[in-house]
């Protein structure tokens, strides 16, 4: 008798958290997810980049949709650009849609490129249940690009992601991009996904959060078929066979800037790392718009040359 219910307690030991973990889980993952609870700093309406962003989404759009590789309907916005310099794919973060990065859509529209911004699957327009944290995004990166190339879009092509976005352009280093690819611009991107998610909670909920977090890698694994250990720019970095730049912000409290400098540290030759003594998370290009746009602009020139 007193075996038995030591099993049960051990039993619900164990079992509880788990279960708690699945249900953590589907909170943090589930489409639309707004667990991060960020708040965006606010900029004054005659910001230029505030004001960019309403002009870009005045532009004519075309609406295009192809499917992931685990039979996902993903939704995009093309914004075309008589220039045709070449064509840049704009990848979001967690918990919006791709009218987040608008202010960026228009940085790159100034420059004469082609621009797409797809919703990642899990938001906005597109399928899905859950997001990954860039493990089944940065395929969907891929289907994006194959779909750029049937469709004849203007070469080269350049990958932008933002937070996550940057993440999972990052992991898409591990796959075999086409050589139209020339480069990759990641702003804020977390090293991993084990990473930032103990980091989180812990900033959260000031509770130390190891075992939490390897309890929310064990459910990533069952539903989105990869743990958190395997989410990572940082290993991605390592074999990447383009020019990367990373940029951050020194005052981001949502993806700390030293994950930055690690991913710069790891990452193969050529790099560059840029960072903004006021930039708060995904928000750089507000503080100091006219040196974000250059940044962007040397660093394509760079490639466009050097590739």
């Amino acid at each position: 008798m007193r075996k038995k219910s030591l099993l049960k307690i051990t039993s619900l030991l164990i079992g509880l958290p788990i279960v708690a973990g699945a249900g953590l889980f589907n909170y943090v993952h589930r489409r639309d997810s707004s667990a991060l609870k960020s708040q965006p700093p606010q900029f004054a309406a005659d910001n230029p980049v505030v004001q960019g962003a309403q002009k870009f989404v005045s532009l004519p759009k075309q609406i295009v949709q192809t499917t992931s590789h685990d039979g996902l309907d993903l939704t995009g916005w093309l914004t075309a650009n008589t220039q045709n310099s070449g064509t840049v794919l704009i990848v979001h973060g967690f918990g919006v849609d791709h009218h987040s990065l608008d202010k960026i859509g228009y940085l790159f529209h100034q420059l004469g490129y082609n621009v797409l911004q797809p919703d990642n699957r899990a938001s906005g327009k597109s399928g899905g249940r859950y997001l990954s944290y860039g493990y089944q995004e940065k395929y969907d990166v891929l289907s994006w690009i194959k779909y750029l190339q049937q469709q004849k879009l203007p070469q080269p092509f350049f990958l932008y992601g933002a937070s996550m976005g940057a993440a999972t352009v990052l992991q898409s280093l591990q796959l075999a991009l086409p050589a139209a690819v020339k480069g990759v611009i990641a702003d804020s991107s977390y090293t991993d996904a084990f990473a930032i998610s103990k980091y989180t909670i812990e900033r959260q909920f000031q509770i130390p959060a190891q075992f939490l977090t390897q309890t929310l890698s064990f459910w990533s694994r069952i539903f989105v078929h990869g743990s958190y250990q395997q989410t990572s720019p940082l290993q991605s970095v390592q074999h990447a066979r383009v020019p990367l730049m990373f940029i951050c912000g020194l005052q981001d409290t949502t993806v700390p800037p030293q994950m930055s400098q690690q991913l710069y540290q790891a990452a193969a030759e050529p790099k560059f790392l840029q960072t903004f003594a006021q930039g708060e998370h995904i928000r750089s290009i507000e503080t100091e718009p006219q040196r974000y746009f250059q940044i962007i602009k040397n660093f394509l020139n760079f490639c466009q040359k050097n590739n």
